[in-house]
């Protein structure tokens, strides 16, 4: 049997204008072609789906790579953009504002355990995320820091619901800071707490962290 081929049009919606149609051939094997409903319009959509995460991604570490390096255009202010982590496994950074730090976070199937609960380590990957733009809400133009070390305390088991991260600094020392952070579900229910032993980086130590 042939593998399906069909003509992926670029629609508007995905960055192309009307003067601007693109088209890409895709070919799939048949049994991917079939569980994505058999259907070119479902199988396009997930592709141009897949096609603007990669890009977002992309452009995220595009953001990150550049950082500091003299050019004012690619400058990035890791505090206004979404880290190249968060892009990959659907964090928003939503705000930061002077010591403190809010992380959303959607999960779906994806990111179970063998379990079939939420991986534990997406919980620590979004209270990370959070405690880490918390103290770096703290920190100087040319200071940078490093986690000394990161506790979790898991409350209860998260299938699908819909998360949320918000992080305080504590304690923000000149050299050493505490920050802490509550995960909790939709109903503000506590689903885990961490807490993070920060260490601030100047001049030499501070160089492309």
């Amino acid at each position: 049997m042939h593998e399906p081929i069909f003509t992926w049009y670029l629609p508007q919606q995905y960055g192309v204008n009307d003067t601007d149609t693109r088209s890409v051939e895709v070919e799939l094997p048949t049994d991917v072609y079939r569980q994505l409903a058999d259907d070119d319009k479902t199988v396009a959509d997930t592709i141009a789906s897949l096609a603007t995460d990669r890009v977002q991604l992309q452009r995220s570490i595009n953001a990150y790579s550049n950082r500091d390096d003299g050019d004012a255009e690619t400058d990035t202010n890791p505090l206004e953009t979404n880290p190249p982590i968060a892009e990959l496994l659907g964090f928003q950074l939503e705000s930061v504002d002077d010591g403190e730090a809010v992380v959303t976070f959607e999960p779906g199937p994806e990111h179970a355990n063998p379990m079939g609960t939420l991986h534990g380590g997406v919980l620590c990957d979004i209270g990370d995320l959070a405690m880490g733009a918390a103290y770096a809400s703290t920190l100087a133009d040319d200071e940078s820091f490093t986690t000394l070390e990161l506790d979790v305390k898991f409350r209860r088991p998260v299938w699908e619901e819909p998360l949320t991260a918000t992080a305080q600094v504590m304690d923000a020392g000149r050299t050493v800071g505490l920050v802490t952070c509550d995960i909790t579900g939709p109903e503000e229910e506590l689903v885990a707490h961490l807490q993070s032993t920060c260490l601030t980086l100047r001049g030499d130590s501070a160089e492309g962290r």
